[in-house]
């Protein structure tokens, strides 16, 4: 499997060269754009699902449910002298079950951002170094690299090369 990395100088000449590849038949999910700047037409260009909203869900509901059982347990195996008063605390469990809930939506996403954003697989550096007012683009999973190299030199690359 080869890797292209075509250099441009205009984000939008990108743009045009992601349609053109896209064209080709090569999916959206082997191509890659890198800009210093978000491309405000083309939100829908390479749309790629995310997971972070589920993944803070999860991890919320399992860290606050494993924290409260926890608590509860604990009020349950050691039960003190409390004067008339339940056992249970509902306000002592509840500020638990938020704060322990809460930590564990922000480490969900912190963990589903490290790992969306390819810093916790290490198969490739992270991004490939992007000219001011630029953009580059990656192919990735091909066979046959002369026909998109003229595809991508035809859209306005300054180079092309592999990027293996």
């Amino acid at each position: 499997m080869k890797r292209l990395r075509a250099d441009f100088g205009d984000r939008h000449a990108a743009v045009g060269a992601v349609r053109s590849v896209i064209a080709r038949g090569v999916p959206p999910e082997a191509i890659e754009l890198y800009s210093r700047r978000p491309i405000e037409p083309y939100p829908s260009l390479l749309r790629r699902k995310s997971r972070m909203s589920l993944v803070a869900v999860l991890s919320a509901a399992v860290v606050g449910g494993t924290a409260t059982t926890l608590v509860y347990r604990a009020q349950m195996d050691y039960p003190l002298v409390t004067g008339g008063m339940p056992i249970n605390s509902g306000w002592a469990t509840g500020v638990v079950t938020f704060e322990t809930t809460m930590a564990g939506a922000v480490l969900g996403i912190v963990a589903a951002l490290l790992w969306e954003g390819r810093l916790l697989r290490r198969r490739k550096p992270p991004a490939p170094p992007v000219p001011s007012g630029g953009a580059v683009i990656e192919v990735s999973g091909l066979d046959d690299t002369n026909a998109l190299r003229e595809v991508l030199l035809q859209a306005g690359a300054k180079s092309v090369a592999r990027a293996d």
